[in-house]
């Protein structure tokens, strides 16, 4: 019998996930120099105004740029309902949900260079943005955020896709095939059984017949797919590898430019670390001050 295959975890250091970041073929590591050299955008992709490689021609090629980073516990919607609430009219339809997370600087010493290079991806995703003339009436909405001193990058997923009878002919877009597929996934993975909070079964049960649901393309430590129930509990505070793409909207009724950071893939390189406890927690009152033993 062939020896059991060791965990992904232990057959790479973050040495050498860097120099796949840098210097593998598919993608661009996020810090790179100038980055604004290597880019253009597609007018009218499947997802917008998609970023591509310069010079493609007539074959364009997505732009993937790919960094670690460390998913925030904050602003945390990579749940399996984004955390719909239907009853909230600005949520907008159940079918167009975008799941989302913020990435922020790793703190994982051993992944120093998250911390160090995340303010040149910063600088890249601005000069992106800036590649599209705005008009001063229009708002910006960026992929960058900033709340309490920390930065953060905007990361989303579309949660569903429109099946083959029910969309519209795309062959005209950058990429006219199906983003997601199903196919060889086990129930848990299928639109009939996605776990849903109550609120959102309704919703989600009239989208069976015109609908395929997009799972993450999330894996563990291990490589494999991380199931939705498990999205929270896996990806909320773990040092991660992302792959996306970028792109930009137009909303000229509503005078927005928004930009996004598309998902195309994610792989835990370090679980979440433990919330910070207090030995004050759980004590018995009657005890007497815990300050005084």
């Amino acid at each position: 019998m062939p020896p059991k295959p060791k965990s992904s975890s232990t057959r790479t250091t973050p040495a050498s996930i860097l120099q796949k970041l840098q210097n593998s073929p598919g993608g661009f590591y996020a810090a790179t120099p100038k980055l604004i050299r290597h880019v253009e955008y597609f007018i009218g992709g499947q997802d917008g105004n998609i970023l591509v490689s310069k010079g493609g021609g007539l074959q364009p090629t997505e732009f993937i740029i790919r960094g670690v980073f460390e998913i925030s516990r904050n602003d945390f919607n990579f749940t399996p309902d984004a955390n719909f609430n239907p009853s909230n009219v600005f949520h907008g339809h159940f079918a167009d949900v975008k799941l989302s997370c913020h990435l922020t600087a790793g703190r994982d010493n051993a992944f120093q260079f998250s911390s160090e290079d995340f303010p040149d991806v910063i600088d890249n995703l601005t000069h992106f943005e800036g590649l599209i003339p705005r008009a001063t009436e229009y708002e910006k909405l960026s992929v960058i955020h900033n709340s309490l001193g920390q930065r953060s990058v905007k990361l989303t997923h579309s949660l569903f896709e429109a099946n083959k009878e029910y969309r519209q002919d795309t062959a005209s877009q950058v990429d006219s095939g199906d983003n997601c597929s199903t196919d060889g996934l086990n129930p848990d993975f299928d639109i009939s059984t996605w776990p849903v909070a109550n609120r959102c079964k309704g919703r989600l049960q009239g989208l069976v017949s015109t609908h395929i649901i997009c799972p993450l393309p999330a894996y563990d430590l291990d490589h494999k797919l991380i199931l939705p129930s498990e999205y929270e509990s896996k990806l909320k505070g773990a040092l991660v590898e992302v792959h996306m793409a970028f792109c930009h909207h137009r909303i000229k009724s509503a005078k927005r430019d928004i930009f996004t950071a598309i998902l195309r893939e994610l792989t835990i390189l370090s679980p979440p670390a433990a919330i910070p406890s207090s030995p004050f927690k759980r004590r018995r009152l009657d005890a007497g001050p815990l300050s005084a033993s």
